[in-house]
């Protein structure tokens, strides 16, 4: 029975050294991120029958295996992916904060004020040709305010775009990664492929590529039959499968601007499915919240452009005009509210009328009242209005080249324009004071621009035509539109100050509700790692006990091998 033993003890030495191994490998692991702590499966070896006896054959190591918890795994890949998805939201939510201070005292609903102000001591004293100096000073301070707003979040939008690039790029690496990684697994599992062990380390770097790409994109984790993983989007668009990985593309830019998420072997979209990840909440950033903002930006823009217009074209800056032109341009022949029409605001042209009266050189009105242009919204057209207003004594209208209309006084006359019920003048920016349409293109219109001093301040009176000196009925109907109430996007109605805290309160609470989503799930994060931590972390302590166990074992063992050895030279001695 002594060789017996000696084989015992030296199958027990390897085996001991073997789980030796493997403490080292884990305490030689223990910071590396994503490692799994990894066990030592001893098993006794066959017995062997010797007679009527059965005796032992010692210990091999069976198996090396990870200390995982699969439940804890999935909920990681879960948490990582709405992790993601709020911490991109609301850094880009943060990273336009002042966007938003501008809409605060100091920034545009100050300025609305100040712009309302500077209407209001212009009624005051509307011949102060100073007052029209400040009211031109005080506008350029409300659009300088919202052109810049418009621009800073048309900005972040391209900002997010690029980092949906970025993540694209990313996610493409790591479906690549998870593909090759499935492929070395089963070749070192998959006894058929001449596999010998458990690929635990592989398998370690496969979970954190699949956390990363989470990270980036929600998806599902299927195990497939031969030790690899299927990657799943959370539409249920294979991703990766064994050792192939698709990848994200590019697609044609749509209506908002920027192309969609592809799958570049079909051209499948997918970005209406990203409800997670990084790209989900730039997505959402990008497409829905900054999309939001702008969209009432340029609501409040383009209101305030077509109100102001329609009572500054009304108007006259305390005489008669010699030429005007419109500065939206028409195709001549279609009607006026025609969507086909370039101008951006002709849908609102409706039927109606307005007054263009004349005076001589005296400033005396021919004839008293003036000329009704009647506009019928489905039939009038560039060509018809021309020629309407043509047909008044002393003035021309003409079309030009680019489609602008042109009123021109004769010699010694002079005109203005009052009671348009038609949105005509306002639509097509005739004796206007804004120019534009929205945030991004408003501006002063082209006279206001040349010269303060064409401010329209007076109103004829409808009945005589008659122009006073020091009227201030522009400047008055102007300033009354501080506190009319505006429908917006056909919903909603407040005045323009009232809708700028609006958006100012919604970027708020999108701000808050975004913080809070990421408070959450970080917790939540925290508190899966502490979890995986407890189970497949290595404690250094814990290794160095066990170390100690395996030592013991193996000095054991050695002390088994010393024996026999002693007995086998005693019988060695006996039979010399």
């Amino acid at each position: 029975m002594i060789f017996p033993s000696l084989t015992i003890a030296s199958s027990a030495l390897q085996a001991q050294q073997s789980a030796i191994d493997v403490v080292a490998h884990n305490i030689a692991n223990a910071n590396t991120p994503g490692y799994s702590r990894q066990t030592a499966g001893l098993a006794t070896l066959s017995p062997e029958k010797i007679q009527n006896l059965t005796f032992g054959r010692g210990v091999e190591l069976q198996s090396v295996q990870r200390v995982v918890d699969p439940i804890i795994n999935d909920a990681m890949v879960v948490n990582s992916s709405q992790t993601a998805y709020w911490s991109s939201l609301n850094d880009g939510l943060n990273a336009v904060e002042n966007v938003f201070g501008s809409l605060s005292s100091t920034g545009l609903a100050s300025a609305l004020d100040e712009f309302f102000l500077s209407w209001q001591q212009m009624s005051n004293n509307p011949q102060d040709s100073g007052q029209k100096f400040n009211v031109q000073a005080k506008t350029t301070t409300v659009i300088n305010n919202i052109v810049t707003m418009s621009s800073q979040l048309s900005n972040a939008q391209a900002s997010a775009d690029t980092k949906i690039n970025d993540s694209i790029a990313q996610a493409n690496l790591l479906m690549t990664k998870i593909a090759s990684l499935n492929g070395q697994i089963t070749r070192q599992e998959n006894v058929a492929q001449g596999g010998t062990a458990s690929a635990n380390d592989l398998r370690d770097q496969r979970d954190t590529a699949i956390r990363d790409l989470s990270k980036i994109i929600p998806l599902q984790v299927v195990n497939s039959n031969e030790n690899g993983v299927l990657i799943q989007s959370a539409n249920g668009d294979l991703l990766v499968q064994d050792n192939v990985a698709r990848q994200f593309g590019r697609g044609p830019v749509g209506a908002n601007g920027f192309g969609s998420i592809i799958i570049a072997d079909t051209g499948a979209t997918i970005s209406g499915t990203l409800a997670g990840g990084a790209i989900g909440g730039l997505l959402e950033l990008r497409d829905t919240k900054l999309n939001n903002y702008l969209t009432q930006i340029d609501s409040i823009a383009a209101n305030m452009i077509f109100a102001v217009n329609q009572a500054h074209a009304n108007g006259n800056p305390g005489t008669g005009l010699t030429s005007i032109t419109s500065q939206e341009t028409g195709n001549a022949t279609i009607p006026l509210n025609d969507p086909l029409q370039v101008a951006p605001f002709a849908a609102l042209v409706q039927n109606g009328s307005f007054k263009v009266h004349t005076y001589d050189a005296a400033g005396v009105a021919t004839p008293p009242g003036g000329t009704t242009i009647n506009i019928t919204a489905a039939t009038s057209t560039m060509t018809t209005l021309a020629a309407d207003i043509s047909a008044v004594a002393g003035v021309t209208a003409t079309i030009g080249g680019n489609g602008q209309l042109t009123i021109t006084a004769d010699a010694g006359t002079t005109f203005a324009l009052s009671d348009d019920t038609s949105n005509v003048l306002a639509a097509y920016e005739i004796n206007n004071f804004f120019h534009g349409s929205n945030a991004g293109t408003i501006a002063l219109s082209a006279n206001v621009q040349a010269s303060a001093t064409n401010i329209n301040t007076g109103r004829a009176v409808s009945a005589t035509s008659e122009i006073q000196i020091g009227d201030s009925n522009t400047a008055i109907a102007i300033l009354a539109l501080q506190n009319q109430s505006i429908t917006y996007d056909g919903t909603t109605s407040a005045s323009l100050h009232d809708r700028t805290t609006l958006i100012s309160s919604t970027y708020g609470t999108d701000v808050t509700i975004s913080t809070q989503q990421l408070q959450y799930r970080t917790a939540e994060a925290d508190s899966l790692s502490s979890q995986r931590e407890a189970i497949s972390g290595v404690n250094i302590d814990d290794e160095l006990v066990t170390m100690i166990k395996f030592q013991r074992a193996y000095e054991a063992s050695a002390k088994v091998i010393s024996t026999s050895n002693t007995m086998l030279d005693s019988l060695l001695g006996l039979i010399r």
